[in-house]
């Protein structure tokens, strides 16, 4: 099947229409994620300072962007501004990065446009200042920090959480266990990513735990010697690169005693037709750890 078709299902805003991907051959659909096309990006950079902020977003002049340049005050602000079909999270950090580090700064941070401000620039400044680790992590949120599993889960599990998902109307839990139970196994899908607050002590007896690490999420902070060429797998489709990443990093990696806040789901909302589209990372994912 061409791309253009592929990319077309991916695009609809029919569920229906974008799970028809998942009736296509493994290989095609990480292939044509690879090929993607890449949407035109904006750089508006401010201030130079030994800590560089990268922020992706889809307008520099919205609300969120202002809020998060205003929270980063004083620090070197690269925002990366996309939009479109094509707008890739992966492919705008790496781009930021490499911006940012032309001033060579020792640390940057990944932050997404959607962040409220709790502590300052300066206490997060002073947290990093003894930290040595590659990657810095701010307190434990529902959406950065947060400890995720890589679990096999077992068919019961599945329906049940099919069942939770749709009456507690939880799009992630009812969208992810009906792709995975209709076509996981075909699609070589030996796990999915749970986020541990969201079962519980449900892990327990969830399936087999593959693996299990803290996952940086919106915000991340990166020291200077850590980066190396493009830091987030651009194959990615706005989803999984940081769960990458954290994964890859977990050994040098620390939380510190800095906090910020965040929306859910701000930039790609949070009904189903996200999660239907994002379980192309699964597949994605899949194939890189386990073959």
């Amino acid at each position: 099947m061409e791309f253009r078709m592929i990319e077309d299902m991916f695009s609809s805003k029919d569920p229906s229409v974008v799970e028809k991907i998942y009736s296509l051959d493994r290989n095609s659909i990480i292939e044509w994620m690879r090929k993607r096309e890449t949407a035109q990006m904006k750089v508006l950079q401010t201030g130079n300072d030994d800590i560089a902020v990268v922020i992706p977003t889809a307008d520099v002049e919205n609300q969120r962007a202002k809020e998060s340049m205003r929270i980063f005050s004083g620090a070197k602000i690269v925002m990366v501004e996309s939009k479109g079909n094509f707008f890739n999270y992966a492919r705008s950090v790496n781009k930021g990065l490499s911006i940012a580090l032309e001033s060579s700064p020792r640390w940057v941070v990944i932050s997404n446009d959607d962040v409220h401000g709790v502590d300052n620039l300066k206490k997060l400044k002073d947290e990093l200042s003894t930290s040595s680790k590659g990657m810095v992590l701010a307190k434990p949120s529902r959406y950065h920090s947060y400890k995720v599993s890589l679990i096999k889960l077992k068919p019961y599990f599945l329906k049940g959480m099919n069942f939770i998902g749709k009456f507690m109307k939880i799009p992630p839990a009812e969208v992810y266990s009906y792709l995975q139970t209709k076509y996981g196994a075909k699609l070589g899908v030996t796990t999915l990513t749970i986020i541990d607050s969201m079962i519980g002590l449900m892990r327990n007896f969830a399936g087999e735990v593959k693996d299990s690490f803290v996952n940086g999420g919106s915000f991340m902070v990166l020291n200077r010697r850590a980066i190396n060429g493009k830091v987030f797998d651009e194959t990615f489709i706005n989803g999984y690169e940081d769960v990458y990443l954290s994964m890859k990093m977990r050994n040098d990696m620390e939380i510190v005693n800095f906090r910020i806040n965040e929306e859910r789901g701000a930039s790609l909302g949070f009904g189903k037709l996200r999660f239907y589209r994002s379980f192309v990372n699964e597949i994605y994912l899949n194939y890189l750890l386990w073959g």
